[in-house]
Order: C-alpha cells, then structure tokens, then sequence
C-alpha cells in the first residue's frame, strides 16, 4: 500500500490547495480589491469632438473613444497597440480636481470641460505621430503603449477625419484614498 509519509504528503496538499481555493475566493468576493477587465479590438472611423470641448473659433477635433470616461471614479489601467490612417494623437484624460486653488505661480495643466461638466487634465501623446511607413512613404501613426487614466482617445487636432485599428487590454480599479 501507500507508506505512511506519503499519506501525510498527500493531505497535507489536499489542505494547502483547499485553503488557496477558499483564499481565492475571499480575494474575488472583497469590494475593495474589485476589477473591471476591458479586452477589445476594433476598427472605428473617427467623429468630430463636441463644440463645447473644441476652443471657439478652432475646427472641431477628431476623436475615437478607445475607453471611456468613468463616471465610477475607477482608472484604467493597460495597453493599447494601434494603427491609423493618418498622423493622430493619443490622449489620456484624467479627471482634474485639485485639491487647492491653483496659482498663477504653479500653472494649470492642460484640461477641458467635456460636455456633461466634467473637467478633464489631458496627457496628449505625439511620440507616435508622422511615423513614415516604408512600404508606401505615407505618415501614419502605429505603436504600443501603456497607459493609466480615465479614458483612452485616438484624437486628431487638424479636424481631419481618420480610420484607426486597435487593440486595448486594460483593467479598472479603485483608487486608493
């Protein structure tokens, strides 16, 4: 039959994979440590930005949401890859609440009111932009990147329309307090 140590082996990580399973489900159960997992690929043609985001008198921006604004106070967290038509930006939006007034000293960042009196800070990225592809010499944006905030915009400033193909894998938590 079985020795009597092997016995004892064989409970022992009966009672180990037990307690994991039990500790699993605490960790999934736990409001606290509540996620949200986005994965999604898509292809989207742009839309013109809401006037009320774009500064009087400019041509209305190009968007495409890959992420939407949370409304929950959750961040997203993750990578995007992309490819698009035409030279464009990645912006990153965060909601904008500072904590005191802001100085004329210190600055504000740049920020918007987006239509439903949101006040966003924005992180435009441009490291992608006008990036000549080989095969055709035409400008086109492509990369990867991380990226954590809470919402993910493919934008063009020029008011250009344009067709952008991506991948994102994030996921949205809590923020501690």
């Amino acid at each position: 039959m079985y020795s009597p140590s092997i016995v004892i082996i064989f409970v022992i990580l009966v009672a180990i994979e037990s307690q994991t399973q039990k500790n699993a489900a605490v960790m999934v159960s736990n409001p606290t440590l509540s996620e949200e997992r986005f994965v999604s690929q898509k292809t989207e043609m742009s839309n013109p930005a809401s006037p009320t985001v774009t500064p009087h008198g400019k041509i209305p921006h190009q968007i495409v949401f890959a992420l939407p604004l949370r409304n929950d106070s959750k961040i997203w967290t993750g990578t995007v890859t992309f490819t698009a038509s035409k030279p464009i930006e990645i912006e990153i939006l965060h909601l904008y609440k500072p904590q005191s007034t802001i100085d004329s000293e210190h600055g504000e960042p740049y920020h918007a009111t987006l239509p439903d009196n949101k006040i966003v800070a924005i992180s435009t990225m441009t490291m992608f932009t006008d990036t000549p592809l080989k095969v055709t010499d035409t400008p086109i944006s492509t990369g990867s990147l991380q990226f954590t905030g809470s919402a993910l915009v493919f934008h063009k400033t020029s008011g250009e329309p344009f067709t952008v193909t991506y991948t994102v894998d994030a996921v949205a938590r809590s923020p501690n307090q």
